[in-house]
């Protein structure tokens, strides 16, 4: 297993999406341990597992239903452990498949409406960002399922840590969603620093980077 693992880890690194799917055709324990490495302390790793589950819906659907169960058990309070990477996957795959994960997507949006769980000074910074990120790519492909959940996200574009804003600006690029480039462009300036997983890279802008390409893709998605 040590070796598979292994395996899989360097697949990852080089983007070898094709080849884990092969891995996953011959061993069917290949999901649950892609499952497992969103708890990789190797941050582009627990990145890469994401967007492979979201493929892996595409190929083995099936077998990644089941996964969601246990994902967003990880989010739940009674489960003892921080669900990292769980709204990202169920984002991910939604986007994939929304089908497959419709009513897991709507439990990881109603997460950001819970004060106790997404505003200081109790809440979780790595998940609340999960869920924005989640939501962004729900919406990338899903514009209409996300509008309601949008007033929420537009909440978070003044929050003190720049990684909230950086992703709510981000979310709100990602649906299209220009009828909030007034609030948004109050970001355009600002010079802290975040990560941001994107086009299956993790890199580092600013907030008013992040804002302004959010900005820029509202007003390319209403050509």
């Amino acid at each position: 297993m040590v070796e598979t693992r292994e395996t899989v880890k360097k697949l990852l690194r080089e983007k070898q999406y094709q080849e884990i799917v092969r891995l996953t055709e011959a061993k069917l324990k290949t999901v649950r341990l892609i499952r497992s490495l969103l708890y990789e302390e190797e941050t582009i790793i627990r990145w890469r597992a994401v967007t492979m589950m979201g493929k892996l819906a595409a190929a083995k659907p099936k077998l990644v239903k089941k996964e969601v169960e246990r994902l967003l058990w990880s989010l739940n309070d009674e489960a003892g452990f921080v669900g990292r990477g769980a709204p990202e996957t169920i984002g991910e795959i939604g986007r994939t498949d929304l089908q497959l994960v419709r009513n897991a997507v709507k439990v990881v949006f109603e997460y950001l409406k819970d004060p106790e769980t997404c505003r200081p000074p109790n809440r979780n910074i790595e998940i609340v960002i999960g869920v924005l990120w989640a939501i962004g790519r729900v919406g990338s492909g899903h514009t209409s399922f996300v509008k309601k959940i949008l007033p929420t996200v537009e909440t978070f574009i003044d929050d003190p840590d720049p990684g909230i804003r950086a992703h709510a600006a981000w979310c709100l690029g990602q649906a299209g969603a220009r009828e909030y480039r007034n609030e948004l462009s109050q970001l355009v300036q600002d010079k802290k620093y975040a990560m941001l997983y994107e086009d299956e890279e993790l890199q580092e802008k600013t907030v008013g980077k992040i804002t302004s390409e959010a900005l820029e893709n509202m007003e390319s998605s209403s050509q």
